[in-house]
This record gives structure tokens, C-alpha cells and sequence, in this order.
């Protein structure tokens, strides 16, 4: 099988699991490769291949791993499919001790700011930007809620959030806020909570940073959601169980959040907030 058609019935597979966004990473990443390697059977591509393409990149360590990280999901999919006996892409080539950088995060006058420039815009912004604030999320996971994603469990407003992988998670709404996100989704003609493309999301951040001068990406919101968890010194597996982020350790990839805590949390520490 020529390594175009492969990465065609990969991208088509993970399309029904993965964002919108992570797919075109994917596309681009997998495309590179070829375009060094040229368009061979999949099963003539060898570790030498992938030493060759990872020499060529010009950019930074964690990019390089990332670009890896893709063939070897690409592979390992393959593998899974029984086109190809083993993957080529070893772990020895990844790039170790990739210095991560410390998440950015906006102070609290930052948040007043961009809240208050966002209202100014329109509802619909406003909104937005508040529930990546008070939920943690992604902005893919943001473009993908629908008004059925406000749903109720134990007598409280939760927000359905289907992670990556596919994995869901529900995030207790602050009382205040859920009747505001309620209050706007029913005025909604559509079922999307929020009709736009990534393009047009950035668009928008773009423009409240532009009038308040204060550095500003959908990212920037999710780690500020996270700091002021840390920074009320919240336990750090409610703050995963929160981001639906991977245990860090196997200790606390065992332990369990209540949700009473979680539901405590929201209230607290964002229930106050304008």
C-alpha cells in the first residue's frame, strides 16, 4: 500500500475520535515525510527513513517530537491493521529533556479586562470566553458543545465535554454561570453552542487582545483556569479530574475525585467572578 492511500484510511479512521484541528496536524506532519522519503509502500519504510526525515526538520525540539509522534501513531495504526509488521519510528529518536515552558497565565486584572472587552463585542464572545475560563477547556472542545451538553446530575447544571480520545468528562457549572450559559443557549436558532471555526475563534481573541493589549490565546484562558485552582491550593487530581488530563504518576492515576468536591470547587472559586 503506497504511503498516501495509508495515510488517507489513518486520517479517515481517527477523524471519527480526534478534533477537527488535530487531523490537519496529522495531514501536515505525515505529508512532510513523504514529500522527503517520496510516496512508497508502507511496507519498504524503514527506521533509516525516519532518522533521515528527523535530521531534515528545521525547527524546535518539542515540534520535532511532535512530528514524530504522529508517524508513529500513523504506524502503530498500521501495525493494528496488520499492513506492516512493525513500526519504524523508535523511541530512541525522540529528542529527551525538551525544556517545557511555564504555562502563561492572565492576572486577575487581565481577566476583568478581557471579560469586560469581550461583553463589549457581543454576547456570544462574552460567553465564550467565560466558559473556557470556568471550565478548563480546550478550544477544540469548546467548538464542539451543543446545547445537549448542558446537562443536570445530582440536582446541579454540569457541562458534557468529550475530550481527546473521545473521552468525556462533565464539569460542574458555578450556579451564576449555568443559568447565564442556559439563558444563551436557549436563544440560539442552532444546536452548536458556539458556530465557529477555529479561524474565526482566533479571529476573535485576536481582537480582544488587540483592545486591551493583554497577550491573549484560548490556551492562555485554560492554564489561567488552572492556576487559580493551584493557586487555592486545590489538590491536583480534582484539577486533572477538571482538564481531563492524564494522571502525571500512577498514584494518582488510581485516585478517585468525588464529585461533591468538584462541585464545591466550582462554586467557590469561579461562582464569584463577573
Amino acid at each position: 500500500m503506497k504511503f498516501s492511500r495509508a495515510v488517507e484510511l489513518f486520517l479517515n479512521f481517527k477523524s471519527k475520535e480526534l478534533a477537527e484541528r488535530t487531523i490537519k496536524e496529522y495531514r501536515k506532519d505525515l505529508l512532510l515525510f513523504k514529500e522527503m522519503v517520496g510516496d512508497k509502500e508502507v511496507e519498504e519504510i524503514k527506521t533509516a527513513d525516519v532518522m533521515i526525515f528527523r535530521g531534515s526538520l528545521n525547527c524546535s525540539p518539542s515540534l520535532i517530537n511532535r512530528r514524530l509522534s504522529a508517524l508513529n501513531s500513523f504506524f502503530n495504526f498500521l501495525v493494528d491493521m496488520e499492513v506492516v509488521k512493525s513500526n519504524p519510528v523508535k523511541k530512541s529518536l525522540r529528542i529527551r529533556n525538551v525544556r517545557q515552558k511555564v504555562p502563561e497565565a492572565l492576572s486577575y486584572d487581565e481577566v476583568e479586562k478581557v471579560l469586560h472587552a469581550a461583553k463589549k463585542r457581543c454576547y456570544r464572545d462574552y460567553i465564550m470566553i467565560k466558559t473556557i475560563l470556568f471550565c478548563g477547556l480546550r478550544i477544540s472542545e469548546l467548538l464542539s458543545l451543543k446545547k445537549s451538553d448542558i446537562v443536570s446530575a445530582k440536582g446541579r447544571k454540569v457541562l458534557r465535554v468529550i475530550g481527546k480520545g473521545g473521552k468525556e468528562r462533565f464539569i460542574p457549572l458555578p450556579a451564576d454561570f449555568a443559568a447565564e450559559l442556559e439563558s444563551y443557549a436557549s436563544s440560539l436558532n442552532c444546536d452548536r453552542l458556539f458556530s465557529l471555526t477555529y479561524q474565526g475563534a482566533k479571529y476573535i481573541f485576536n481582537k480582544i487582545a488587540e483592545s486591551t493589549g493583554v497577550k491573549l490565546h484560548p490556551h492562555k484562558l485554560r492554564h489561567t483556569f488552572a492556576t487559580i485552582l493551584v493557586d487555592r491550593g486545590v489538590d491536583i487530581r480534582v484539577i486533572q479530574a477538571f482538564l481531563g488530563h492524564a494522571s502525571p504518576n500512577t498514584t494518582a492515576r488510581y485516585a478517585k475525585v468525588r464529585d461533591e468536591v468538584m462541585f464545591k470547587i466550582a462554586d467557590e472559586v469561579f461562582g464569584r467572578v463577573s
